[in-house]
């Protein structure tokens, strides 16, 4: 017996819940006198616990000519119980999740010392990419297209694009590629390619905010984070002046308010 409440209790009951749980499974039937008797637990301890393996579902009460009995559920019932507390923790790591990444786009926002992280998987780049959606900023980056394209997860880079195109965010893309590229119709972006040719890049700059990040896409996903207001504004700066420049050296230019060239299938947005 003693091991079978040790067994209980490692499932999640108190010592106290596994005997009586026990003692109403050996009677079958009975009222809270007896079952108190069999599980050694003080009468009014064992009315609490019986009502609280009621609330679990492990326990049926029943009322007969004013007399209240007791039935415990069959053990299957345990396993039922278990996948819903499973269900309900999977909910709430959900939540959890969620709450994180809101709450670290506000973490250390004031302080005057860079922030700096570094990311290398693509489980990593898609927390990351959560967070960039949680902003309320546009972005511009500068990117190594053709081998990003030959690391790039497709559903990741599809649910990326949704988001963006919901929240309505405005993304500015220089892409080093010789690719004809076309995007989603509701999703913001601009967008010119450079032929490799003139520019020899395998990685990423993205400014958005006050968060600059570097991809390099050469041996798998390596990236940099910096968190500074002073380090974005000078990186943006930089893409600034590269934007205006690529539209003079462009093999193909998206912009919206100038129109757009004719646009071929098959592009997908780059990481952040």
């Amino acid at each position: 017996m003693e091991d079978l409440i040790q067994g209980l209790v490692r499932l999640g009951f108190s010592q106290k819940e596994a005997k009586v749980y026990l003692a109403a499974l050996e009677l079958g039937r009975a009222g809270a006198n007896k079952i108190s008797r069999r599980a050694k637990v003080n009468r009014v301890t064992t009315y609490t616990i019986l009502d609280a393996l009621s609330t679990k579902g492990l326990i049926t009460s029943i009322m007969e000519q004013g007399d209240r009995t007791y039935v415990a559920e069959p053990p299957h019932r345990i396993l039922t119980l278990l996948h819903l507390q499973q269900k309900e923790l999977e909910d709430r790591r959900r939540i959890a999740d969620q709450l994180m990444l809101r709450l670290r786009v506000f973490h250390n926002l004031s302080a005057t010392k860079p922030k700096i992280r570094y990311i290398e998987s693509i489980e990593g780049l898609r927390a990351m990419q959560r967070e960039y959606e949680e902003l309320n900023e546009d972005m511009i980056q500068l990117v190594g297209y053709d081998t990003f394209f030959k690391l790039h997860n497709l559903n990741i880079s599809k649910e990326h694009q949704r988001e963006l195109a919901r929240r309505k965010r405005k993304i500015r893309s220089i892409l080093v590629t010789e690719k004809q590229l076309s995007f989603p119709e509701e999703l913001d972006v601009e967008y010119v390619t450079i032929s490799p040719s003139l520019m020899n890049v395998h990685g990423e700059m993205t400014v958005c905010g006050n968060r600059l990040i570097l991809f390099s896409f050469t041996e798998g996903i390596i990236a940099v984070e910096i968190i500074s207001k002073t380090i974005a504004d000078t990186a943006r700066a930089v893409l600034e002046l590269a934007w205006k420049q690529a539209q003079e050296w462009g093999d193909q230019i998206v912009v919206k308010d100038e129109g757009s060239k004719t646009q071929q299938a098959g592009g997908e947005l780059p990481s952040a």
